[in-house]
């Protein structure tokens, strides 16, 4: 008896490391067929084609620039690129990320974990890949939760809007100086010094 249990728990090992194995080794077309089918959806041609265009592509892509992707022998509507890649983001195989009011789509398909840091100047978007990120959030306990995938979002503002930021803060106070009046400037250069007495004053006293 003891044996016959051995070799089904072995047996059913053998299976359930086999399906994985077979799951890892899906392609993405495996992957939205099977996905398509348990929804119940139709299988188009457009839809593969969609699917072709996204998971061979690089960067960050709204659903316009995946249209102006398309083979020519594809003629689809914005609709259905719109419809097409919410199914291949239910489907896994698709990231979204919603950057200044647009959704920019990416390919999830054999893509390893990641983040992002994002513009909010120019609304640019970048890969950030740091397993600090990665720790840090997977130890974080969630009581009745469970986490099932990783996304962070940084946002700032890159060196080139930093720079353009620094620029008009420069002519916006060139602006407001030449539109003083003469005692409004007098004011703002007492002011001034009293600032900088301030800070000495504190350094000598930390000294």
């Amino acid at each position: 008896m003891r044996d016959a249990s051995a070799n089904t728990t072995s047996a059913r090992t053998a299976k359930t490391h086999l399906t994985r194995t077979m799951e890892a080794l899906d392609t993405p077309y495996d992957i939205f067929t099977r996905y398509m089918t348990e929804q119940g959806m139709r299988k188009t041609p457009e839809r593969y084609a969609i699917m072709d265009v996204v998971v061979s592509s690089k960067g960050h892509n709204s659903a316009d620039q995946v249209l102006s992707m398309m083979p020519d022998n594809f003629h689809v509507s914005r609709g259905t690129v719109y419809s097409t890649l919410s199914l291949l983001v239910d489907s896994g195989l698709a990231y979204s990320h919603n950057v200044g009011g647009i959704t920019l789509y990416e390919n999830a398909y054999g893509v390893a974990t990641h983040h992002h840091y994002i513009c909010s100047g120019c609304n640019k978007i970048w890969d950030l890949c740091d397993t600090s990120i990665d720790h840090a959030i997977t130890s974080v306990r969630t009581p009745k939760f469970k986490k099932m995938k990783i996304s962070a979002y940084i946002y700032g503002y890159c060196n080139i809007c930093q720079a353009k930021l620094a620029r008009i803060k420069k002519k916006m106070e060139r602006e407001k100086l030449n539109n003083m009046t003469r005692e409004e400037r007098r004011f703002a250069r007492i002011d001034e010094e009293l600032s900088q007495a301030a800070e000495w004053i504190t350094k000598d006293i930390k000294n």
